[in-house]
Formats: structure tokens, C-alpha cells, sequence
């Protein structure tokens, strides 16, 4: 009984997962929940060449993540599923993530989790995030496929159909991990515009207690975000074909869902994705 109203009492915890594809814009929209309130974790990644202003990711999580898609078989370059219960050495995996989890945020009620590879691991961190009672709220992080695979191209000199289908793979994951909770999506071109007002819809669409921001946050946001962060600024063009139609067509639905998070993605067009990424 008395371990029954402890749980009961105990203080419910927030882990906001900000998922989305490699170059999407992720790492604007992971410092700007940090600066609103949401604890990021102790142990940065350093910035880089590709990323000056931070990647806002927990250095050890990111490398417990490749282990585990490499237990899989898989890297964060894969298309193919993720099949996280019956990797190789999956308990001393969770139980790590466990440790790492709370070396990096400690008794944080609202925490800030982010790193692309868990958009294709969520169903290994929400077992162990909600074993270690955290509500999940993820938020989604949207940017046009044709700008994410510039990026992709100058970074890593990665041909434009491999971009694409990892562009697909990481998207419908994300949407289809999320799909029924409480979720939020944001065009990362809104973020830069318009975070005040992007962030608002955000906030009330994953609930919870969000601290009013503060003159001083407002400027380190306004700081923070501005339009030189989106280098390769595109807009998604009519007439494309193979691996860009299903890609642009994905996008358009996916951005349906910022006024409304809980609709489902037309099935046409998921199901045209899906064999995007099988038909070579």
C-alpha cells in the first residue's frame, strides 16, 4: 500500500524527444526547448565546422545510440528496420541507457533529448524512458527533403538518391513511432521566421507546466535563431519525379500535421514512400 501511493505521489518527469532527420533544423529546435526550459543534458557534443552553434546532443547517448543500431546491424545511414528486440546484447544496452539517462539529466522534471538516430531507436528509448517514469512528448522536426539533401551532399558528399530515401525512412519513422501520443511537428523555416509563435503552438500541443520566457530568453532565443542558420533555402518544387515526388509529397502531408498532430498522414502517400525506399 504504501509503495502503491508512493508512485502515486511521485512527481511525474517530461522527456521532450526532438526527432527528425539528419540536417533537418533539429539542432535550432533542441537549443531553442533548452532555452524555454527544458533541461538539456550535462555532457555536450562540442560544435563543429557543420554545426557552429552546437548539435545540443549528449556526447555519450550519441555513441550508446550507434552501438545500438550496430548491434542491429544497422548504422544511421540504413533504411532497413531496426529490430531492437532482438539485437545482440540488448539487455546490458538498455540497462547503460538507463545509467547514461540519468548521469546526463539527473532528477530534472523536464528534460531535452535529441539526437537523429533516435528517431530510428524510439521504441528502445521509450521502453527505457518510460521504465524510468518519464511521459514522452515528442516533437518532430520538419525541413524540405531538397534542402536536407544539399546539406547531406556537402557534408558528407552523399549522392542525392541516398539522401532522399534516408530523408523518407527517418520522416515515416518519426511519424509513425509518435503516431497516437502527444506530439507536436514544426517546419524548421517557421522555426527561423517566427519561433515565438511556432513555439506557442508547440507548448500547448505537448502540455505540461512551460515557464513564461523572459526578456532575457527572448533575446538568447532571438540570438540564437537566425535565417543564415538555413544555408541551403529551396522551395519544393512542382515536377519532380522518383525518389523527390514521393519525398515532396511526404513533406506536404507531414506539414498538415503542425495544425493538427494527431491526424495520421494520407495512406496513399505513406504507402508511396514506403515503396520509394524498396524499388531500386
Amino acid at each position: 500500500m504504501l509503495q502503491e501511493r508512493a508512485r502515486e505521489t511521485k512527481p511525474i518527469r517530461r522527456a521532450i524527444l526532438v526527432l527528425g532527420m539528419h540536417r533537418s533544423g533539429t539542432s535550432a529546435l533542441a537549443r531553442t526547448i533548452n532555452l524555454l526550459g527544458a533541461t538539456a543534458p550535462q555532457t555536450l557534443m562540442d560544435a563543429s565546422t557543420d554545426n557552429e552553434r552546437g548539435y545540443w546532443e549528449s556526447e555519450p547517448l550519441v555513441h550508446l545510440s550507434d552501438e545500438v543500431m550496430a548491434a542491429c546491424g544497422r548504422s544511421w545511414r540504413s533504411t532497413g528496420p531496426m529490430r531492437t528486440r532482438a539485437m545482440t546484447g540488448g539487455h546490458d544496452l538498455r540497462q547503460r541507457l538507463r545509467d547514461a539517462i540519468a548521469s546526463e539529466f539527473g532528477d530534472a522534471s523536464t528534460i531535452m533529448l535529441k539526437d537523429p538516430r533516435v528517431t530510428r531507436l524510439l521504441p528502445f528509448y521509450r521502453e527505457v524512458l518510460t521504465e524510468a517514469g518519464y511521459e514522452i512528448r515528442p516533437v518532430i522536426a520538419l525541413r524540405n527533403p531538397i534542402e536536407v539533401t544539399k546539406s547531406l551532399a556537402r557534408r558528407d558528399g552523399m549522392p542525392v538518391r541516398q539522401a532522399l530515401g534516408l530523408w523518407l525512412r527517418y520522416t515515416l519513422d518519426a511519424e509513425r513511432e509518435t503516431r497516437g501520443m502527444q506530439r507536436a511537428v514544426v517546419v524548421y523555416e517557421d522555426l527561423l521566421t517566427d519561433w515565438r509563435a511556432v513555439t506557442a503552438v508547440m507548448k500547448r500541443q505537448l502540455g505540461g507546466h512551460w515557464p513564461e520566457p523572459t526578456s532575457e530568453t527572448a533575446t538568447q532565443v532571438d540570438a540564437f535563431l537566425s535565417p543564415d542558420l538555413r544555408h541551403y533555402a529551396h522551395e519544393l518544387p512542382s515536377g519532380l519525379f522518383g525518389r523527390a515526388a514521393l519525398a515532396g509529397r511526404l513533406y506536404r502531408e507531414m506539414a498538415k500535421l503542425v495544425a493538427n498532430p494527431a491526424a495520421v498522414p494520407a495512406r496513399s502517400v505513406v504507402l508511396g514512400a514506403q515503396l520509394g525506399l524498396v524499388v531500386r
